[in-house]
């Protein structure tokens, strides 16, 4: 059920905070909160190009729904991903984030935003930049903003 609410949620609504560029608040949307949800996503998207698996562990619970141009993927081919990514020599050299929107609907925050990574890509070594869209959604759990499901675009 909870699975089907997140989905539901990112359907109607479809950083590090020092590259924030240009930022929406939705009037519910209080600077704790806001912050709050700044920061998560800032952890889970640096533990993934770091290979930091424990902190990813932590902040992406089990029923985990992540999409992009390739498909949806699980919790743990997420896991497995972020791990090779940085085994193999991938490096994440610059994140930022702008046009970003939130909503949030009690324990459940809708984030919007253009995203561009830098980074040095695993086995070749070459630096690419990529461009696109996400669309996250997190969930407040003990006190602790997760991230249970997101989908990358261009």
């Amino acid at each position: 059920m909870r699975i089907a609410t997140l989905s539901f949620l990112a359907l109607v609504a479809c950083g590090s905070p020092a590259h924030e560029q240009a930022s929406q608040v939705s009037p519910s949307v209080d600077v704790e909160t806001r912050g709050a949800l700044e920061k998560a996503r800032d952890v889970i998207w640096r533990a993934w190009f770091a290979g930091d698996t424990a902190t990813l562990a932590r902040v992406i619970p089990a029923a985990l729904a992540a999409g992009g141009e390739q498909g949806w993927t699980d919790r743990t081919r997420t896991i497995a991903d972020s791990r090779d990514f940085a085994r193999n020599g991938g490096k994440l050299l610059d994140l930022r984030f702008d046009s970003t929107t939130f909503a949030v609907y009690g324990t459940v925050a809708v984030v919007t935003a253009r995203f561009a990574t830098t980074t040095v890509e695993p086995g070749s070594g070459k630096q690419v930049t990529t461009n696109g869209h996400a669309t996250e959604v997190f969930v407040l759990e003990n006190g602790q903003w997760v991230n249970p499901f997101w989908h990358l675009g261009k």
